[in-house]
């Protein structure tokens, strides 16, 4: 069992300090926030939100209430936060290891293709969980000693609704990292795709005029504290996962075609690159 999942063991030893950091980043942040909520209550009952900003947070979502704090100040930004690991971690997953010169020794070993890369993805999926939990324990460490109208239930649904999204990202780092000519060239691709989406879906929600473009955004359909009080609005999770499966599937794809012994030494002209791209 052990040689079977050799690649996925190897990939998630390879990222534990990552796993460790943002894991314990997002323990710190989760328990400040609930701890400084008490002190904060009284002054957020006046505060008055522009029209975009509480469209951001949810139509039932007030900042002056517990979960729309916390939806402001932890759901809304922490999946920038998993996203930039899920970027790190899918451009690295192939283009980065093909750039360093240690993917030619893991393709020297008796491992198909397809078998590294969802390997690297089983990898992914269980760092990415950990690091998800440890968020969690700071909801866990902090909820029950503070005054607050939040279940760890909630906390608990909310900070699962995270994954879909994260995994969204990856894969599609992961794809980009499979048919960009390197590892620089992907990592750009994708931080610029999360940063348009991102704006995309916060200006959006306030601006009635462009509201409509907030549906090609997954930040739209990820939610962020909307779960705290309604749980997983499963079709938009159903969604990011099933885009998610679709990049994994045009990633075996693009690297089983990979002339893996000149696809990251220099950058192909714009044809040769789009024809990539496209499979």
């Amino acid at each position: 069992m052990r040689k079977i999942f050799s690649v996925a063991s190897k990939s998630l030893r390879d990222q534990r300090w990552q796993v460790v950091g943002y894991g314990l980043a997002l323990l710190a942040m989760a328990a400040l926030v609930v701890f400084i909520w008490p002190s904060y209550r009284t002054t957020v009952e006046s505060i008055d939100l522009p029209q975009g900003v509480q469209a951001f947070l949810g139509s039932d979502l007030s900042y002056a209430s517990a979960p729309g704090f916390v939806s402001a100040e932890f759901f809304s930004w922490i999946p920038v936060l998993l996203i930039v690991y899920a970027v790190v971690q899918g451009t690295g997953a192939i283009a980065g290891e093909e750039g360093s010169g240690t993917l030619d020794l893991l393709m020297a070993q008796p491992v198909a293709r397809s078998a590294i890369v969802l390997q690297k993805c089983l990898a992914f999926c269980v760092g990415a969980a950990i690091v998800v939990v440890l968020g969690f324990v700071g909801f866990v460490v902090s909820i029950p000693f503070v005054s607050i109208d939040i279940t760890l239930a909630d906390a608990a649904v909310a900070s699962a609704n995270l994954l879909p999204i994260t995994l969204l990202f990856f894969t599609f780092s992961l794809w980009l990292g499979a048919a960009a000519p390197n590892r620089g060239v992907a990592v750009g691709a994708a931080v610029a795709v999360a940063t348009a989406t991102y704006f995309v879906n916060s200006l959006a929600s306030g601006v009635h005029e462009i509201s409509g473009l907030r549906y090609a955004s997954p930040f739209y359909y990820y939610g962020a504290g909307l779960p705290l009080v309604k749980g997983i609005d499963w079709p938009h999770a159903t969604l990011l996962i099933g885009i998610a499966l679709l990049f994994l599937v045009l990633t075996l794809r693009a690297f089983e075609r990979r002339d893996i012994g000149t696809g990251g030494a220099a950058s192909p002209r714009p044809r040769d690159l789009l024809r990539r791209v496209m499979g």
